[in-house]
């Protein structure tokens, strides 16, 4: 197995944001090996805390910069790395840390921040975290639930759309072929969800599945946003949202949730773009780091979901009572989540379709936008999607040949 290794130099600045300390970090490459990223919407660096001590996780590594259970990769310590990276509105110096080939999408909700908060995140000093939330064993999974992998059961959801895909058509750096709008006005996302944007498509032919996908920690709706026209340039209606920044996963997993049941009311509510055009039946979620996290949560509990995919999942639980097909894509330079996503894998039933997609030298952000790594994460998740969500066995084929350069051996599949 070859990794790449950067030298960095951090510093730390503690200061206090919701009772919880953060470091801002500040690197350098002493080697020059590193390029800045190519796209001018780049990343910066901040700490995700760890979840409440008295709600350890039993299938991942705890605290970030602990031991991954069973794992092969050790996420560093926040102390020695400098934390998570997120997006800026600003280009970000060569031997910053940010890997190549990897980028974020900046919004409008972006603003410059106050001295002491991380760079193109927001958070309401009124908000706190509820311990109640983090430590509620009882969210996670119901041991009495049963249900079927998702692609057990292809005739409730079933969609062919367009011509036969090929790997210039499922890539990542381009768009599918269906023209993409946006609304927010009237889609009710359920409490505590502070912004989304609702992406469909326009000219394919309903029904339409739909998925909802949630940032990481204190990270913007924005980060995540350019899956949306990418999933719905494809028949797939997505929704992005924005919550809390101090929302651990087992909350945003309950957001996820509330967001995929507001998909399904838009079949019903007069005067949306979307009415008579869902298929309810046909529901995913996705989500980054902490949302990763929530996002497969929200699988091992919810067995009528039909797919999901996280990227750098941070907290995952529940593996072994796991009925939905899920995608996890993990980075091997990520400093908060390397080799988290590991013992959900493992404990996940064979019996329930599962990919682990590690990228060599990839950073905390590695499949934030579908177009990094030469646009490979959005073939991959794309085919994912396509191929449980909407039962469109065409797409497996991109699933099931041989791995790219870029993963590790660590990454693996039960797919046939």
């Amino acid at each position: 197995m070859h990794r790449k290794e950067a030298w960095m130099r951090v510093c730390w600045a503690p200061s206090l944001v919701l009772g919880v300390a953060v470091g801002i970090g500040c690197s350098s490459d002493d080697s020059g090996t590193t390029p800045a990223p190519t796209d001018t919407q780049s990343q910066s660096m901040t700490m995700e805390p760890p979840p409440d001590p008295a709600s350890p996780d039993p299938t991942s590594a705890g605290t970030p910069g602990g031991t991954p259970s069973g794992s092969e990769t050790t996420a560093p310590s926040p102390t020695q790395t400098g934390g998570m990276e997120t997006n800026t509105m600003t280009p970000e110096p060569a031997g910053s840390g940010a890997m190549p080939g990897e980028m974020e999408p900046a919004g409008p909700d972006i603003i410059d921040p106050p001295v002491g908060t991380d760079p193109g995140e927001t958070t309401d000093p009124g908000e706190t975290t509820d311990p109640g939330e983090t430590t509620d064993p009882g969210e996670t999974t119901d041991p009495g639930e049963t249900g079927t992998p998702g692609e057990s059961d292809p005739s409730a959801c079933k969609f062919i759309r367009g011509d036969a895909p090929s790997e210039s058509s499922i890539s990542g750096r381009g768009t599918g072929p269906y023209n993409v709008e946006t609304y927010r006005q009237g889609f009710r996302p359920g409490s505590g969800v502070t912004s989304h944007t609702v992406h469909y498509p326009t000219d394919a032919e309903p029904p339409f599945a739909g998925v909802a996908v949630v940032p990481g920690f204190v990270s913007p709706e924005s980060s995540i946003r350019r899956w949306g026209p990418f999933l719905a340039s494809h028949g797939i209606v997505t929704v992005t949202i924005g919550v809390p920044g101090s929302d651990q996963p087992p909350t945003r997993s309950r957001k996820l949730l509330s967001t995929v049941e507001g998909i399904k009311a838009e079949n019903d509510r007069s005067g949306s773009p979307l009415n008579g055009k869902i298929a309810t039946g046909c529901m995913g979620v996705s989500g980054w780091s902490m949302g990763g996290g929530g996002t497969l949560i929200a699988a091992s509990g919810n067995p009528e979901l039909k797919a999901g995919v996280s990227f750098a999942a941070w907290g995952p639980r529940g593996a072994s009572s796991n009925r939905v097909p899920v995608l996890m894509f993990q980075a091997t330079l990520d400093p908060l989540a390397a080799g988290m996503s590991n013992g959900f894998y493992r404990g996940t039933p064979d019996s329930t379709p599962k990919m682990l997609f590690e990228v060599s030298g990839g950073s905390h952000n590695v499949a934030n936008n579908p177009a990094n790594h030469s646009g490979i994460i959005g073939e991959y998740g794309l085919s994912w999607w396509k191929t449980f969500l909407e039962s469109d066995e065409r797409y497996r084929q991109f699933l099931t040949r041989d791995f790219p350069s870029i993963v590790t051996r660590t990454s693996d599949h039960n797919l046939k």
